[in-house]
């Protein structure tokens, strides 16, 4: 049979293994103190003394200026023509019928809530072409101009495992803006062999 040490004497040496670990530590460290060691004697140091001379700092008067008032800047589209909104109508519907940019719409107007409109609000139509999901349309107010699509700057044939992330990083145009001249509502569904308008 096997004889057991008592538990508190084992208690005690991995206490004293742990001092003993942790004092040459320590002394590797330079954290013991030297026995042999003298402690020296300085002299105290002169004390500083701090002479105060006044001296005149110039002032300077500084007249304020007009503080320049930013103009703001007219959205860089023409305007196609104003409709009336009716009851019932929203901006979706108004832009579906004109063919364009119901935020574009919004930011013309300075509507900040799109989802937001009066009847008898007057609104600007700007000529900001984009193809719409289906939905309901407005009867148009006025016939002064169609929406004309910013032309092509290149056209681009769809390549096999390309798609539309890829071709508009090639160009330097959002994706957003291909897909709209080119009439496209699923921007992960683009056919090999298409040719794209690039604007």
């Amino acid at each position: 049979m096997k004889k057991r040490f008592p538990t508190s004497l084992c208690r005690w040496i991995g206490l004293a293994i742990l001092v003993a670990t942790l004092f040459s530590i320590s002394a590797g460290h330079g954290l013991a103190q030297d026995p042999t060691a003298t402690p020296t004697t300085t002299s105290p140091l002169a004390t500083p003394t701090l002479t105060l001379t006044p001296t005149l700092s110039p002032t300077t008067t500084s007249t304020p200026g007009p503080t320049p008032t930013p103009s703001p800047t007219p959205p860089p589209w023409s305007i196609l023509g104003y409709h009336t909104v009716l009851p019932g109508e929203t901006l979706y519907c108004i832009a579906r019928a004109y063919g364009v940019d119901p935020y574009a719409i919004a930011t013309q107007n300075g509507i900040l809530n799109p989802n937001v409109i009066h009847a008898g609000q007057v609104l600007a139509i700007p000529n900001v072409p984009r193809v719409l999901p289906p939905g309901p349309v407005c009867p148009r107010q006025f016939n002064g101009g169609t929406p004309t699509p910013p032309g092509c700057r290149w056209y681009h044939t769809i390549v096999w495992g390309e798609n539309l992330y890829r071709i508009s990083l090639r160009y330097g145009v959002s994706m957003w803006a291909i897909a709209e001249v080119n009439h496209i509502l699923n921007l992960n569904y683009i056919r090999a062999g298409d040719v794209l308008c690039i604007p």
